[in-house]
């Protein structure tokens, strides 16, 4: 089975905790399926025929409960293999390593295509015709299991360009999670695409019109 946890932004009554708090506040989702419940729509895009998804705002403490319950009826820990898709928030691994800690840690690869377009911009500037190039040749080093090459050439520009500082942590951080090649000979998948639109369809069409706020009770009343 495949579990996949993420975070939502939703806007809230709650008190503002400084000038630069709009009021937002996360509602952590899990949702949880096996390979065969997958459909392939088309090559980019795929469905689920049947899921387990909880969502809820909360701590990540609290949050630990709904997912070891998703987990259980998912049938968890009957499956051959246990699949966890995330993005590099440690409190998502750390809850992970808590629950179930024999469970495949893939780090959705969407996040680290992200980071090195970031790296590419730093490096020869946003508009440069060498970012697309060198976006392109680094993806194919992480599709060879070769992360460690990624964070050793990012290593050479860090002089020059101290904004890679963040970027070198967070591949250095998720390097175990990043072996894209060996997950993909074994036919798992890399993103976390089934969260993103659980996401969506929780929180963009219901709780995200305009003018929307909502007390944490109420709106988590909705999430469930």
């Amino acid at each position: 089975i495949y579990l996949q946890i993420d975070g939502q932004l939703c806007p809230t009554r709650e008190l503002r905790q400084g000038p630069e708090d709009q009021g937002y506040r996360e509602a952590k989702a899990v949702v949880a399926f096996s390979q065969a419940e997958v459909a392939e729509v088309s090559k980019e895009r795929h469905e689920l025929l049947a899921k387990v998804l909880k969502a809820r705002v909360t701590d990540s403490e609290a949050f630990r409960p709904l997912v070891a319950q998703v987990y259980q009826q998912a049938r968890g820990p009957q499956a051959a293999e246990v699949i966890v898709l995330a993005d590099g928030a440690r409190w998502i691994w750390n809850l992970v390593e808590e629950l179930i800690p024999h469970a495949v840690q893939i780090l959705d690869f969407s996040h680290a295509e992200q980071y090195l377009w970031e790296a590419a911009k730093l490096i020869y500037g946003a508009d440069s015709a060498f970012v697309r190039p060198w976006v392109k040749e680094r993806e194919a080093l992480l599709f060879a299991d070769q992360v460690e090459q990624v964070i050793t050439h990012l290593h050479r520009f860090v002089d020059l360009v101290p904004g890679l500082v963040p970027i070198i942590h967070y591949f250095q951080h998720n390097q175990a999670r990043m072996r894209y090649g060996t997950y993909r000979q074994r036919g798992y998948f890399i993103g976390s695409g089934a969260i993103g639109s659980a996401g969506k369809q929780l929180t963009a069409g219901r709780i995200k019109g305009p003018g929307m706020r909502w007390k944490v009770a109420d709106l988590n009343a909705l999430l469930a």
